[in-house]
């Protein structure tokens, strides 16, 4: 039994633990097989997670697109474990068809369970995530039948005398739910779709992230819906988008009509020639145009006018945008923000949300700048 001085002295050393210690917020990133070499100059010993993207799941419950993971890339499988850095898979499927043929069949479930156990039992794997996208109807029969999938998943990772993760992508805006409260339960953390509010084939300009609005994919909306399944706040994790788009528009009216599909764009510049569905860089545009920061949206934006006289709307995330959702993750006490794609703005977004959280801990994070 603790003597009333012992239960003093154990109060004062707990209320003058570092908040940072307790609440700190979590920085994962995803790393794309398209940009295999983007792990080099990351801060690996920073982050808190690395996400491979991605092992594609097919009708069967085969994982055929694997980008050659394990065999490629043993350097990246070294370099996470000299740092203690978890490594997690991630598995997509974004076809309804292929959902409804897979999770219709008995033996494609299984299949699939098996391929994904495979997975996790590798050397220096410590979990999986799986990225399901659907923004049609789906059968509820197949949604059932992909719970008690993700239930007999989590059982599996457990079995290591090391359990591997298990988190879910959430997307928003689709017209079925796949998942429940129940299902939930069973697994470790949810990183909620926190961009694409705003997309290429938008009939209108807009902001990719905006942290609050009118749009159907708003941070605000996001966290609500993972709350409201009954998702801790410390479990619940946020997309944070290193590219953005642009479109050609009407006219200079801001989020004005677009006229033809837009094209996505890199934070910072990228190699000529390695990302040709990129043409163009977030920093290029904004040091020839400028910019301008959205307190709507809590996003940013640049327009111009093409010499042919054709408008021009870009939106993007950027160090303003960041501070903004920094300070929500924190005022709302949630889990942290998942970056994606690694790379995409040559570190420089992801280093300043780590060295933010480093050097001035929770409060660092709590208080946006001007």
């Amino acid at each position: 039994m603790l003597r009333r001085r012992d239960l003093g002295l154990l109060l004062a050393l707990l209320m003058c633990t570092p908040p940072s210690a307790a609440q700190r917020p979590k920085a994962w990133a995803y790393i794309g097989w398209w940009l295999p070499e983007s792990w080099r100059s990351a801060p690996l010993r920073e982050l808190d997670r690395l996400l491979f993207f991605d092992l594609k799941i097919n009708a069967t419950g085969e994982i055929t697109e694997r980008h050659g993971w394990p065999e490629r890339w043993g350097d990246l499988r070294q370099a996470v474990q000299q740092h203690n850095l978890p490594l997690d898979l991630t598995l997509t499927l974004f076809e309804v068809s292929a959902f409804e043929q897979l999770f219709a069949s008995a033996g494609a479930t299984q299949r699939l369970l098996d391929e994904c156990l495979a997975l996790a039992g590798q050397d220096g794997v410590a979990g999986l995530q799986l990225d399901v996208e659907l923004y049609t109807p789906v059968r509820s029969e197949a949604i059932a039948q992909y719970r008690r999938f993700i239930l007999r998943l989590s059982k599996g990772l457990r079995q290591w005398s090391s359990p591997r993760s298990l988190s879910v992508f959430f997307p928003m805006g689709g017209a079925s739910q796949l998942y429940d409260e129940a299902t939930l339960q069973h697994v470790d953390h949810v990183v909620l779709q926190g961009y694409d509010a705003h997309w290429k084939g938008s009939q209108r300009a807009g902001p990719v992230a905006p942290l609050k609005g009118d749009e159907a994919v708003t941070w605000s909306k996001a966290v609500a819906s993972g709350l409201a399944l009954g998702v801790p706040r410390e479990r619940l994790l946020l997309g944070f988008p290193l590219y953005g788009y642009e479109w050609p528009v009407e006219d200079r009216q801001l989020r004005s009509p677009t006229v033809a599909e837009g094209v996505a764009t890199t934070f910072a510049p990228m190699p000529a020639g390695r990302l040709p569905e990129f043409p163009f860089d977030i920093q290029g545009r904004v040091r020839q145009h400028g910019a301008t920061h959205d307190p709507a949206s809590g996003s940013s934006y640049y327009q111009f006018k093409k010499d042919n006289g054709q408008f021009v709307e870009g939106w993007f995330e950027d160090w303003w945008s960041l501070d903004l959702k920094s300070h929500y993750l924190k005022t709302e006490k949630l889990g942290g923000m998942a970056f994606f794609m690694l790379g995409y703005d040559n570190g420089q977004l992801v280093n300043y949300f780590l060295e933010r959280r480093e050097a001035n801990g929770v409060d660092g994070l709590l208080k946006p700048l001007d």
